[in-house]
């Protein structure tokens, strides 16, 4: 049996709509019929050759995959039933590790990676092959299954961040009601980052910051923002120190990662704070050692999300509290790709896309 995929066979080139070989299952392995699978621009770096992997062609990308269990394994557990819809975590691993064995399957050292879409067949496909059933999250309660795909990656990776961010200030008793946490780039991830503030954290406020009126407005609707600063009309500093009065910014989560990001934005937080890397707009950027010295910032990054941490975030939205449906504003086929890479480029669309098989 053939399916179809879009596969890349060279960096910066058209993909090209192929039929692969279905694979045979065994052992933990389970293979799932895609319902739905996010456009990362993590797979656009990766095309355009920003990201220092060396793939290997023909490369499927996809990563943020939705799907239903079409077969699996000897070795899978009957609560796995053919038919199940399911999220899937794409941070594989080929052997235990120290990272995996706590519960951190995405830090495992580059020798044991094999990540969807980067070593391992990626999710731009009708069907794709998971390694094990143990990366499966169960997806029963949520509804429009494509539109939940992007839970888990758009949804996760803030998630983590956020759930960094808390740990410090929770531990270092620093932040008080009515402070508040700037979030700075609201994209497809920032508008997730917004929400979890917002709905996990009500008694702390939130401002936006980004240089897109209409990104600005859109991700509003998701949230509470007490302020939003458009850093290309305003001094974002100065905005922020004029909402914030004479509150605490416990923390600041950058979804850019970039040196002007990072030098603009860590000179807002208040002795204490913290701030957590998620963007990588730029592979490096220089961070102020004495302000950090002596304002006592956490700085740190945060990658992804754990099989664990996806579980989390699938409750929370069966539960209402995190919205996916309404950030993924277009849907596209498989035989769009092109055009919708081109889109992702371009920056042009607000929310997240996703490539829908439903």
């Amino acid at each position: 049996m053939k399916y179809k995929v879009a596969a890349l066979h060279e960096l910066r080139k058209p993909f090209k709509i192929e039929e692969f070989d279905l694979p045979e299952v065994s052992g933990e392995q389970v293979l799932v019929k895609t319902a739905g699978c996010g456009l990362c621009h993590s797979d656009l770096h990766i095309w355009l050759g920003e990201v220092a992997v060396a793939p290997r062609f023909p490369l499927v990308l996809g990563h943020e995959p939705s799907g239903y269990v079409a077969a699996k394994g000897g070795g899978v557990p009957e609560s796995i039933r053919v038919g199940m819809p399911v999220l899937v975590n794409g941070g594989y691993y080929r052997r235990e590790n120290i990272y995996s064995l706590r519960g951190a399957n995405q830090l495992a050292d580059l020798e044991a990676q094999m990540w969807a879409g980067g070593i391992h067949v990626g999710c731009y496909a009708e069907y794709f092959l998971v390694p094990s059933y143990r990366y499966l999250v169960p997806a029963e309660g949520l509804e429009d299954l494509d539109k939940a795909s992007v839970l888990s990656d758009a949804g996760l990776t803030p998630y983590r961040a956020f759930k960094h961010a808390m740990a410090i200030l929770q531990a270092r008793q620093y932040a008080e009601p009515g402070d508040i946490v700037v979030v700075v780039g609201v994209g497809g991830l920032g508008i997730f980052g917004a929400q979890y503030v917002s709905r996990l954290a009500p008694h702390l406020d939130l401002v936006l910051a980004d240089v897109r009126d209409e990104a600005l407005e859109f991700a509003g609707k998701f949230a509470r923002p007490l302020a939003l600063i458009n850093a290309r009309r305003e001094n974002p500093l100065e905005a922020i120190k004029k909402t914030a009065h004479d509150r605490k910014v416990v923390a600041v989560l950058d979804f850019v990662g970039s040196s002007k990001t990072v030098s603009t934005y860590i000179k807002a937080l208040s002795p204490g704070g913290v701030y957590v890397l998620i963007g990588l707009a730029e592979p490096e950027a220089t961070i102020p050692i004495f302000d950090t010295v002596a304002q006592e910032y956490a700085v740190l990054g945060s990658l992804w999300g754990s099989i664990g941490d996806l579980y989390e975030v699938a409750g929370l939205a069966k539960r209402g509290l995190v919205d996916y449906r309404g950030v993924v504003t277009k849907r596209w086929r498989l035989d769009e790709i092109n055009e919708a890479f081109m889109q992702m480029e371009k920056g042009t669309q607000l929310g997240r896309m996703v490539v829908s098989f439903s």
